[in-house]
């Protein structure tokens, strides 16, 4: 019950085919996110009591043809990071809500002990572009509102690219180097811009992407990433839909005995943070469970 990446079957693999369900691995789903940063003033920065990062957020329709109503999710996070840096840098931060993109999980070996290929895929589909290119220059229009232009200095497109990914790790040398770094964003706003533009920022600025279209695309493909809200892999469905793997019980078809109980059985991922729906889903399947060995 895989999938393989290439064209080798399980035979190739050294695996025995116990269930042939071509739907494992496919229909992966995400929130494709993306987000525009700037640097906060002293004054403007959450104090330290206050650990929790995000207190707003917004719902809201892309009106793009084709698409369905609050399609959109829009968040301001005020601490970035742990470290010096993130306590300075805040984001707004839009995903697509009803995605249209799909990704994959495949297997590369036999070896349980080697990690899969996991290809999100994120905005191959023209629609989910679009939208991110309509939430980035809403995003981009409200920092230009009074509150947030004295609140959210020098805008930037932003990623949780591995770069941004290293540096958030806890040790010595990230405590360090981000102290430095917050020093000196903390210094005159000429200094400031010039390291964002320079060692931030990787790409066109928020005011070339904003100045042409065709650079937006690109920027928002390149920067867009993931909301942990990966799902759908093992989708729910019919006996006779053969891309379905479970059923409305969560049990896998062919093989007794085994039951998926995640996000991975949703036929999509719903518009809104995945967590409480699936605790759902794990208090349905309980049920069904529990039912069973009565």
């Amino acid at each position: 019950m895989v999938r393989l990446h290439g064209k080798c079957g399980l035979k190739d693999l050294g695996l025995t085919v116990v269930a042939a369900r071509p739907g494992v691995g496919a229909n992966l789903q995400e929130h494709p996110t993306f987000s525009l940063s700037g640097y906060i003033p002293a004054e403007k920065r959450l104090p330290e009591s206050l650990r929790r990062h995000i207190h707003i957020g917004l719902r809201w329709s892309s009106g793009v043809e084709g698409c369905p109503p609050e399609d959109m999710h829009m968040v301001a996070v005020c601490k970035t990071g742990w470290h010096p840096v993130g306590k300075r840098l805040g984001s707004l931060l839009n995903w697509v809500n009803k995605a249209y993109s799909r990704g994959r999980v495949s297997l590369y070996a036999g070896d349980p002990g080697r990690e899969p290929r996991v290809e999100f895929d994120m905005l191959q589909d023209e629609r989910d572009v679009e939208r991110m290119k309509v939430g980035v220059r809403r995003m981009a229009s409200l920092l230009q509102s009074p509150a947030l232009r004295e609140t959210l200095l020098d805008p930037f497109p932003s990623s949780y690219s591995e770069r941004v990914r290293d540096l958030g790790r806890y040790c010595t040398k990230n405590k360090v180097l981000t102290t430095i770094l917050a020093g000196m964003l903390d210094g005159p706003a000429p200094l400031r811009r010039a390291l964002i533009d320079k060692l931030i920022t990787e790409g066109p600025t928020l005011t070339e992407a904003l100045a042409d279209d065709a650079v937006l695309a690109e920027v928002v493909k390149a920067g867009s990433h993931g909301v942990w809200h990966c799902s759908c892999t093992c989708r729910m469905g019919g006996r006779d839909d053969p891309d379905a793997v479970v059923d409305s019980a969560g049990r896998v078809y062919g093989v007794a005995g085994l039951r998926v109980v995640d996000a991975s059985v949703m036929p999509v991922t719903p518009r809104a943070n995945t967590n409480l729906p699936t605790i759902m889903i794990a208090e349905k399947m309980s049920d069904h469970i529990l039912a069973t060995a009565q």
